[in-house]
């Protein structure tokens, strides 16, 4: 097979599993039988059966692309891309819906959950109390700074002392606006930190639904919505060695738009119905 016929089907390979975020390695299947032992996959490749499988959970868990290790993937001679497309997406589902990649999803679950930091709320009285100890704890201290200090640095003090204790007065009285506002503080402090607590369990349960299988079913669906609006037919022009789309709209477009596109249609076709039916078999 032609050097160049192997990096064809390399990057079709890679680009569904990049746009699919949840295979490990640039697994440049062969058309692999299912009998045949996958740890000679792993061996072609140039990467453990176990990094292979933690890169595929890393992968579908946080959304991203790893391909990293597989090394000897280029060399490869692969066959048909659609069957490649075939094992490697049987391949996938098959350790997405494993145990340990429950489990380990369960405990990223977990971890991500948010923490509510409760504090107990202040009474008013409360606030009044520690208002009037720390101003007159202050009033005391400056008090005795002022007996060791020059005329002209007490006369300085003298306006922030008489401030000091129109404030312990003020705090003294029952109907203190001053204590009306903290109190109202100490409230909207509380509010916001049970909206903050609220929203973040909103994202959590968002991001990490209790079913795993609605975190598939996303990673599928983002998957179809996206390679159904890609336009196999577009034209490619050579630009200084590289090719280039002709229409500036797709040439515009992000990454895994054209990934897709590389890929080609007779691999995205079969992807996107092996997904359809995955999400059938979820709902």
């Amino acid at each position: 097979m032609q050097p160049t016929t192997r990096k064809n089907i390399l990057l079709s390979i890679k680009a569904i599993t990049a746009i699919f975020l949840f295979t490990a390695v640039s697994f440049t299947f062969m058309s692999f039988k299912m009998h045949k032992i996958y740890t000679d996959l792993w061996q072609q490749l140039g990467i453990s059966k176990e990094k292979g499988i933690r890169n595929i959970e890393e992968s579908f868990l946080n959304g991203a692309f790893y391909y990293y290790g597989a090394e000897k993937a280029r060399n490869i001679v692969a066959g048909d891309r659609a069957a490649i497309a075939k094992d490697l997406l049987v391949y996938v589902k098959q350790q997405v819906n494993s145990d340990a990649f429950k489990n380990q999803y369960e405990l990223q679950r977990k971890n991500a959950r948010p923490v509510q930091y409760k504090q107990k709320m202040k009474t008013k009285e409360e606030i009044r109390k520690e208002k009037i100890d720390e101003t007159e704890k202050s009033i005391k201290e400056t008090e005795a700074n002022m007996k060791t200090m020059k005329p002209e640095m007490v006369k300085a003090l003298q306006p922030m002392l008489e401030l000091l204790k129109n404030n312990l007065k003020d705090y003294k009285d029952p109907n203190s606006k001053m204590i009306d506002l903290f109190y109202q503080s100490e409230q909207m402090s509380q509010d916001n930190n049970k909206t903050s607590y609220e929203e973040s369990m909103k994202q959590w349960e968002e991001q990490y639904p209790a079913d795993y299988r609605q975190l598939i079913k996303r990673r599928l669906q983002k998957f179809i919505d996206l390679a159904s609006t890609v336009d196999f037919s577009a034209e490619l022009k050579l630009v200084n060695g590289k090719k280039k789309f002709v229409n500036p709209v797709y040439e515009a477009k992000a990454y895994d738009w054209k990934q897709v596109f590389r890929a080609g249609k007779d691999v995205i076709e079969p992807a996107m119905t092996f997904a359809q039916q995955w999400i059938k078999e979820l709902n």
